[in-house]
């Protein structure tokens, strides 16, 4: 939402306050669906999403609650509560179907 507000794109991702080290768990699943849906070869960047969404899931299974997820009008933030267990698991899923099923 920065972006919104600033008018130009955050150099350090979404902010400390937002994730971990300017990434959040919303954001990595998005980039991972769409590397996935788009035939990335590059195995590594998708590792690198799935160890990344793996470690910040809770042990309940749940994922916490991050920052702001969308912006509309450029001024209001939305936090979208079920974004942040619905799209990590189907990025998960996604990539075990992708990976881990042709690896048997």
């Amino acid at each position: 939402y920065l972006a919104c507000i600033n008018k130009a794109y955050p150099l350090e991702g979404t902010g400390q306050s937002q994730g971990e080290g300017g990434s959040g768990v919303v954001q990595t699943a998005w980039a991972m669906l769409g590397l996935l849906a788009a035939g990335c070869r590059d195995r590594a960047a998708l590792d690198r999403a799935r160890d990344f969404l793996m470690k910040r899931q809770l042990p309940t299974g749940d994922w916490a609650q991050e920052g702001i997820t969308g912006v509309f009008n450029r001024s209001c933030g939305i936090t979208y509560t079920a974004y942040r267990n619905l799209f990590p698991m189907w990025a998960l899923a996604r990539y075990a179907a992708t990976y881990e099923q042709a690896e048997k």
